[in-house]
């Protein structure tokens, strides 16, 4: 009878229907060719991907399992066919969309050698900065070093046209002695203080023996 003839009948445990087995699946024979094609695109662009990062590698993954899913569907709805049939539309539009994607690898690759290149650069600016910061701040202390140099030589020369003016004013002084408009006459020949006390001459004692100094 009927039901038995279904008890009978191989189940398929890739898609679950019943009539055959998982080896002449469609669903997985459709998997198997679709994998096969996008890995032959895959290795034609292994010089493009290869210095791509994981994001790169989860974006292709992602557009695979969703490949898949639309093949799976499709093919939950048509089982009786052996093959994938796409309208001229969709391959188009998934032709498209596949180089569109390979652009966006290409453009995110030069981004990052963009962004590395930028990143250099803002080190090399940080490090020039730093040298004309420490050159700034020496300059600074040179100048300050500068103002105090100009203080001490000023005061050096205040200092100086005072002792100058001193030895002027000491030099224009009289003696104690010359009277000289007071009602008397200038005075001549007046002796300075250094002269003013003269040391007493000593008789000199000589040894008529010796001949030395200080004894008889």
């Amino acid at each position: 009878n009927v039901e038995s003839s279904k008890k009978e009948e191989p189940t398929c445990y890739e898609c679950k229907n019943p009539g055959h087995f998982k080896n002449e699946c469609p669903n997985l024979k459709k998997k198997e060719k679709f994998i096969k094609e996008h890995s032959k695109k895959k290795k034609a662009m292994v010089a493009t991907w290869d210095d791509s990062d994981s994001s790169n590698s989860e974006e292709e993954s992602e557009v695979v399992n969703f490949a898949l899913m639309a093949l799976e569907e499709d093919t939950s709805e048509d089982e009786s066919q052996n093959e994938v049939n796409f309208t001229f539309d969709e391959l188009n539009a998934y032709e498209n969309l596949f180089v569109e994607y390979e652009n966006v690898c290409l453009k995110n690759k030069t981004l990052k050698k963009n962004a590395m290149f930028m990143s250099k650069e803002i080190d090399n600016l940080k490090s020039e900065n730093n040298k004309y910061f420490n050159e700034i701040e020496s300059l600074k202390k040179n100048e300050k070093i500068k103002i105090e140099i100009d203080a001490l030589k000023k005061s050096f020369s205040i200092f100086s046209n005072s002792s100058a003016k001193l030895d002027n004013l000491l030099g224009l002084q009289r003696c104690v002695f010359d009277k000289a408009g007071l009602g008397f006459e200038e005075m001549k020949n007046v002796k300075h203080f250094k002269n003013f006390f003269v040391k007493k001459n000593e008789p000199k004692i000589v040894c008529n023996y010796c001949g030395r100094l200080g004894h008889i």
